[in-house]
């Protein structure tokens, strides 16, 4: 049986320095992540290049400064992984939530992200809206 946490760090590390070709080994052909409707990032992206291109456009929507991982809990086909986003302004409050990947074999076929409070979210973004004018 495939170590699922492994393969999540493995993930994780290749998608932080930006090598999307490597972490796209990780992934099915029909891999998704659905944002929530009320993001601005909101919608379904699909296929080996959604992490390539999603990845970006949050980074870019709130001014991601550092993603800082929590606890891991490891299921029979998934892997959930608590995540913190934080900024170089320190009075933005960090954004945390939950990174569920979900298994089909040894890829990882989606990833469900459940955000604490979505207000948090859209805080960060206006506050980084404000920061660049």
């Amino acid at each position: 049986m495939a170590d699922l946490k492994a393969i999540v760090e493995e993930l994780y590390g290749h998608s932080m320095v930006g090598d999307f070709e490597s972490a796209e080994a990780f992934l099915t052909d029909d891999f998704q992540i659905k944002e929530p409707s009320t993001l601005p990032f909101a919608g379904l992206y699909s296929g080996k290049s959604a992490l390539r291109e999603l990845f970006p456009i949050v980074m870019s929507a709130l001014g991601v400064n550092n993603m800082e991982r929590g606890e891991v809990m490891v299921g029979k086909n998934s892997v959930s992984n608590k995540v913190t986003m934080t900024f170089a302004d320190p009075d933005t409050a960090p954004v945390e939530m939950m990174e569920v990947f979900i298994f089909r074999g040894n890829k990882v076929c989606e990833i469900r992200p459940y955000y604490f409070d979505t207000n948090v979210v859209l805080a960060a973004r206006d506050a980084f809206k404000a920061s660049q004018n």
